[in-house]
């Protein structure tokens, strides 16, 4: 089913009148859920799906619509929680470190964006961020040369999506 088609059936609207207003409505829910920083809007994710269907709950009907008030807090609320969320406001940054043998490199330091974290042991290292250009990175381990490019500089990625960054260190 459609989402408009679920919407009007939360609505109990079961002809096209409306058809036009409840799709600038879904429309607006979509556009307000980007601006509070949800990176990713997927109708059929249930919790998305959710806040679209009571944000047009508290907004159907102008003022004749008594129980706004109690609708739009719970859409808000929803929002706010899911903005908050790694799985919806945020990419996830994954790096795997290894040597020139492809041998995870277990307690790497890896830093990204300024933040540090240590390679698990299969030399992986998760970083969470909102979209953005030219976040720096490298890495680093007393058995290996510090990752930097040939400049001696940081490298430099971009995220717009989940981003997995393979790194190959040489040893010292």
């Amino acid at each position: 089913m459609a989402l408009i088609d679920d919407v009007k059936q939360t609505l109990r609207i079961t002809n096209s009148v409306y058809n036009t207003e409840i799709a600038d409505l879904i429309l607006a829910a979509k556009a307000d859920l980007g601006i509070c920083g949800l990176l990713t809007i997927t109708e059929t994710d249930a919790l998305i799906k959710r806040a679209i269907i009571t944000y047009c709950k508290a907004e159907f009907g102008g003022l004749s619509n008594d129980d706004s008030g109690k609708y739009l807090k719970s859409y808000e609320m929803l929002r706010n929680h899911l903005s908050l969320s790694l799985d919806y406001a945020f990419w996830a940054v994954a790096f795997t470190v290894v040597d020139e043998l492809a041998v995870a490199i277990y307690g790497a330091n890896v830093i990204f964006n300024g933040e540090e974290k240590l390679t698990d042991e299969d030399g992986i290292a998760i970083f969470y961020t909102r979209t953005g250009n030219n976040f720096e990175y490298t890495a680093e381990h007393d058995d290996y040369d510090d990752y930097l490019d040939a400049d001696g500089e940081l490298y430099k990625t971009d995220v717009i999506a989940n981003t997995e960054i393979d790194i190959v260190m040489t040893g010292v």
